[in-house]
């Protein structure tokens, strides 16, 4: 027995040394699967990553293109602004010297002395007054008196003069 107690240290030794070695066989079993699962997560990672650049990188070209296409609009509605604009002056330009009534149209076109002139001798061959002239610039008046003593007049609008410019 003696023999037995010696030996038995040893015995408990190896044991000890044999169970230590399979613990730290599996922590290391252990340790290298939380490093496979690590690298995993990385390669995941860097893999998302490139998603997001590649997602941000053409977030950004469309919000260019965008950009663009705004400043593209607003050069053509300021294009079609200024065309009108000048489309407006060549109209005013154009109309002052031809604003005219058919009324003005149809006096200029009796002669200016026929109708003041037959407007006197009607008034003066029956005593009734002679017709005045029309305190409006550019207006023209006749009057004549009938047999019954009843004047009648026609009077044309006096030119339409536009508002000055702002």
């Amino acid at each position: 027995m003696r023999q037995l107690f010696s030996k038995l240290p040893v015995l408990v030794l190896a044991i000890a040394v044999a169970g230590c070695a399979s613990q730290g066989e599996q922590q290391a079993g252990q340790a290298e699967a939380a490093a496979a699962k690590a690298d995993a997560a990385a390669t995941h990672a860097e893999q998302s990553a490139a998603q997001a650049t590649e997602a941000a990188n053409k977030a950004t070209e469309a919000a260019d293109r965008a950009t663009r296409a705004v400043e593209d609009a607003t050069r053509e509605i300021n294009r079609v602004a200024d065309h009108l604009d000048q489309m407006e002056r060549d109209r005013e330009a154009a109309t002052h010297g031809r604003r005219v009534s058919h009324v003005t149209k149809s006096a200029r076109k009796a002669a200016p002395g026929a109708i003041a002139a037959s407007a006197s001798a009607s008034a003066s061959s029956s005593g009734a007054p002679a017709a005045e002239a029309s305190a409006s610039p550019g207006a023209s008046a006749a009057a004549s008196a009938t047999s019954d003593g009843v004047t009648s007049s026609a009077v044309a609008p006096a030119a339409i003069v536009p508002p000055p410019k702002k």
